[in-house]
C-alpha cells in the first residue's frame, strides 16, 4: 500500500470519528439545554404554588393541591439535596404544622431557595449564611 492511500483512509477516518463526535457532544449539549428547561418549568410550577398559598385571600385547598403535585412531580427531575431540602419544608410549613415557627418555615425556604439555584446552577455566588428569602404575599384585588 503505497502512502498516498494510507493517507487518505487514515484523513477518511479521522473526519468520520471528528464528525460523529460532533455529533454526540452537540446532541448531547441540546439534552442538557432542554433538560435544564424541563427543571426550570418544574420549579416555576413549584414555587408559583408556594406564591399562591403566600397570597391571602387565595382558594388555599386549590393552592394546597397545586404545591403537592409539584412537589410530588418534582422528584422525577430534581437532585436528593433539593428533594431533601423540599421534604423538609411543608413539615414545618406555615401550611400544615399547627406547632410552626416563622424563623424556622423561613430558614428552610431558604434552604429550598438555595438548593434550587444550586441545580439550575446559579448559586455559585450565594452566601447560604447571609441569602435572606420569604415568600411575599399580597391580599388579591
Amino acid at each position: 500500500m503505497n502512502n498516498t492511500i494510507a493517507a487518505a483512509i487514515i484523513s477518511a477516518a479521522a473526519s468520520v470519528i471528528v464528525a460523529a463526535l460532533t455529533f454526540y457532544l452537540t446532541k448531547r449539549h441540546e439534552l442538557s439545554v432542554q433538560w435544564r428547561g424541563e427543571k426550570l418549568n418544574h420549579y416555576k410550577v413549584l414555587f408559583s404554588a408556594l406564591s399562591d398559598l403566600a397570597v391571602d385571600g387565595t382558594d388555599k385547598d386549590e393552592a394546597n393541591k397545586r404545591f403537592a403535585m409539584a412537589a410530588n412531580t418534582i422528584s422525577l427531575a430534581a437532585p436528593q439535596y433539593v428533594i431533601d431540602a423540599l421534604m423538609a419544608f411543608p413539615d414545618e410549613g406555615k401550611f400544615s404544622n399547627p406547632n410552626k415557627s416563622a424563623e424556622r418555615h423561613d430558614k428552610l425556604l431558604n434552604e429550598l431557595l438555595l438548593a434550587v439555584r444550586r441545580d439550575i446552577g446559579l448559586a455559585k455566588g450565594d452566601n447560604g449564611a447571609t441569602f435572606n428569602f420569604h415568600l411575599i404575599g399580597s391580599a388579591p384585588k
